[in-house]
């Protein structure tokens, strides 16, 4: 399973890097307006959203969408030990600057306690399966997440209409999300008691 999880990491990420500045800035936008339009978005108090890295959904309009609404907004940051995620406040004014590989992080420290199941989690990933078997980078971040401070919350995966396959290889420890959407689609997976 492992190498089947790997080769299809490579092959979906190296789709993602092919996409062109201007596709992703419109995919992204499509996206934006169909979570805009999403009933639990418009209810949540509280959101989860990540910075873009590789060509992944941008989440700026959304960051502004959900601040213009008047909703807490955190981003992950990796932990000092690099263990875990933590999820930091993003306050309206703060400019995002660089974290661990790069990837931007608000500056603040004001940390994520945890989340009501009204709020939402927007999740990145490199692929998705319509049963909600989410493949991400390979460190285990997210599930480990899911488990802990992020656990009770929606998660809705925000992804390119190419990173929906057919199957996702999947164990008991990898956490999946609820909804799916892309530019194309609002994908609602089962629950894991229907399957």
């Amino acid at each position: 399973m492992h190498d089947e999880k790997k080769q299809l990491r490579k092959l979906l990420r190296s789709q993602r890097r092919a996409l062109s500045p201007i596709e992703v800035t419109a995919k992204s936008r499509l996206i934006a307006e169909r979570l805009r339009a999403f009933a639990p978005f418009q209810q949540a108090s509280a959101l989860v959203l990540y910075s873009a890295d590789e060509n992944e959904v941008q989440t700026e309009l959304i960051w502004q969408d959900t601040i213009a609404q008047g909703k807490a907004v955190y981003y992950p940051r990796i932990t000092a030990d690099r263990a875990d995620l933590e999820f930091v406040r993003r306050s309206p004014g703060d400019r995002l600057i660089p974290g661990t590989f790069g990837i931007l992080i608000p500056p603040g420290e004001e940390l994520l306690a945890a989340l009501h199941e009204t709020d939402i989690v927007l999740t990145p990933g490199v692929g998705f399966d319509r049963q909600g078997h989410r493949l991400g980078r390979g460190k285990g971040y997210y599930d480990r997440a899911f488990r802990g401070v992020l656990s009770g919350a929606l998660r809705v995966a925000l992804a390119h209409t190419f990173q929906v396959v057919s199957h996702i290889p999947a164990t008991a420890h990898d956490e999946r999300v609820q909804y799916i959407l892309t530019e194309a689609e609002l994908i609602d997976c089962p629950s894991a008691d229907c399957q």
